[in-house]
């Protein structure tokens, strides 16, 4: 039967297996770095220089997810309008986030890991300074970042890729490499003198940048030979420096530093041009299942962190030991992406876990 003239024909985007491959890579990433918690204290002991490994190597789960939002998001205009936007986001997101917020603050309430709330106001300030669960802060951050995206997606015309690119440019000389060179050389630097975007912003525009472009062959070379000088310079600078004084030194953790900034774009780089992902684009089963587990990692962020604690305490777990802080990461994985899978099936609860 032909088409009526003026009847649209509405096209589902194709998934993209990269995206969703990525997803599942910074989701282990930030499982990785809790359960490799005691890398905040006790620099004095051998466990601790391990830990500092996984750090290091396991840095780019939170750049990553940002990333993979600015590629799926920014162009989002193309798809439907601002006020589809708000919507989805807000089921997506905004509701889970308060049910399993409140189901933490139920739950620390009872087991009397903080003191109880007087006033309304109390329950709303430690609401929104996460008290319930300090991992959650990350909410909040993409939350912000949604309230910017209709400005954001503005930009992704093609005329305004090469100023997209500059300000990246920019960013990393001014905000991300030339305070933490002069920190190193204990040289004050005003931060006036800088590009006026947040840290979490130009990773989304970095994400959408290179979700829509390939990089050249050179370009990568560079971008991967940076990558392992970061890793290099992160992981000897905070050992030596965590070392000598006895307390760690987490002046150079930020999201904001070129090494953090450069890393999480070369994983991003490797994989969406790596070979296994253009194998995975002709076997649609796989593709089903890494869509199906990717789809679980906004759940598992909600609560890997309780069933991390409860498998301590319960396992009478010794964290210090290599064996959980390695094989401890995909297990916390695995165990806590057995019941979203389920609950992902059950009507209702599913969006609980979206």
């Amino acid at each position: 039967m032909e088409q009526k003239e003026n009847q649209e024909i509405v096209v589902k985007p194709k998934r993209l297996v990269y995206l969703d491959i990525l997803n599942i890579i910074a989701m282990i990433q930030v499982v990785a770095l809790h359960v490799n918690g005691i890398v905040h204290s006790h620099p004095e002991i051998r466990a601790w220089n391990t830990s500092l490994i996984v750090k290091v190597l396991f840095y780019w789960g939170v750049p990553l997810y940002l990333m993979i939002s600015g590629a799926n998001l920014m162009n989002y205009r193309s798809k439907y309008d601002t006020k589809t936007f708000f919507k989805k986001r807000f089921i997506k997101v905004v509701i889970p986030f308060l049910f399993w917020a409140m189901v933490m603050f139920a739950y620390r309430l009872k087991k009397n890991l903080f003191h109880t709330y007087h006033s309304f106001a109390e329950f709303i300030n430690a609401f929104l300074s996460n008290e319930e669960q300090s991992t959650y802060y990350f909410i909040f951050e993409i939350l912000g970042l949604y309230l910017t995206m209709p400005f954001l997606s503005l930009l992704t015309e093609e005329k305004h890729r090469k100023t997209l690119w500059f300000t990246i440019a920019l960013y990393v000389i001014f905000n991300a490499t030339l305070p933490y060179i002069l920190l190193f050389f204990k040289i004050y630097y005003n931060y006036a003198f800088s590009v006026r975007i947040g840290g979490f912003v130009i990773y989304v525009i970095l994400g959408y940048l290179l979700s829509t472009q390939t990089l050249k062959k050179k370009e990568k070379i560079i971008l991967y030979i940076s990558t392992i000088l970061g890793i290099v310079w992160r992981y000897a600078i905070t050992f030596y420096l965590s070392k000598k004084h006895g307390v760690v030194f987490g002046d150079i953790w930020s999201y904001k530093t070129w090494y953090a900034f450069l890393g999480a774009a070369a994983i991003f780089v490797f994989v969406k041009d790596s070979k296994i992902v253009k194998k995975l684009e002709d076997k649609p089963r796989l593709q089903k299942i890494l869509a199906s587990v990717a789809s679980c990692s906004f759940g598992i962020y909600l609560i890997h962190v309780p069933i991390m604690e409860a498998l301590v305490k319960f396992l009478k777990i010794n964290v210090y030991t290599w064996q959980y802080r390695t094989f401890g990461i995909l297990a916390v994985y695995f165990i806590t992406l057995i019941p979203i899978l389920i609950m992902k099936k059950i009507p209702i609860v599913k969006k609980l876990v979206p």
